[in-house]
């Protein structure tokens, strides 16, 4: 499950308790409760030049830090959801963070390269166990600002190549949207086959996103095709 923004609710008086009604650690409560993952969003600077955040839990590598801290003590690992960008991406924002603005796609390859490296290294130092990196957020427009395909491929591959030899078992996962849109999402499964990955995860919201039975449709017809795991990110 995603708690990215247990950090942001305690700061402001959130307390979180255990069956019984005693106050309890929430990580410690969702390991108890069967979560074996804890998904955790991270942008690149979610804060403005006065350092005021730009909220949602202003998820920055730090945030996402201490979250793998607790999700680890209860034996739990972390899936590492970059979004290369400031804040929110998803198919109608991908916007490349402010300090990357003008890199053409070599700069922006070798960006992406570094801040994942970095990213990870730190996490990792602590004794976080990362089990899985999601490359981008609901990248079915594209990612960081790129739109043509050929480009967020380059940019997905640059990520992987990092991943893959900080840890070659860290599982790779890519994210998309709208499994409903059937001709769409294998589209992008096609699309993204040149790229090094291990897990194809879809958001499902039943409201937008249709039926259960066309989910698993969807998704079984990609993992057998493609060999990839799947998932549902969201």
């Amino acid at each position: 499950m995603d708690a990215s923004s247990v950090i942001s609710l305690e700061e402001s008086g959130v307390k979180y308790y255990d069956y019984n009604g005693e106050e309890q650690d929430v990580f410690k409560t969702l390991a108890q409760s069967g979560i074996n993952y804890i998904r955790v969003r991270v942008w690149n600077d979610p804060f403005d030049e006065n350092g005021n955040g730009y909220g949602g839990g202003n998820c920055d590598i730090n945030t996402a830090l201490e979250i793998g801290k607790r999700a680890t003590k209860y034996g739990m690992k972390l899936l590492v959801n970059f979004h290369y960008s400031d804040f929110w991406a998803d198919p109608g924002k991908q916007y490349c963070p402010k300090s990357w603005k003008g890199y053409d796609l070599t700069k922006k390859s070798e960006a992406i390269k570094e801040f994942t490296s970095s990213s990870l290294s730190k996490i990792s130092a602590t004794g976080v166990q990362i089990g899985m990196v999601q490359i981008g957020n609901e990248t079915t427009s594209g990612m960081c600002g790129e739109y043509d395909w050929n480009n967020v491929c380059s940019l997905m591959n640059s990520a992987s190549s990092v991943i893959r030899k900080f840890d070659k078992d860290i599982l790779i996962a890519l994210h998309f949207t709208n499994p409903e849109k059937t001709e769409q999402i294998y589209s992008l499964a096609s699309k993204v086959s040149r790229v090094d990955y291990d897990v194809f995860a879809s958001s499902y919201y039943p409201y937008w996103h249709g039926t259960l039975e066309n989910l698993a449709t969807v998704l079984s017809k990609i993992a057998t095709k493609y060999n990839k795991k799947v998932m549902v990110a969201e």
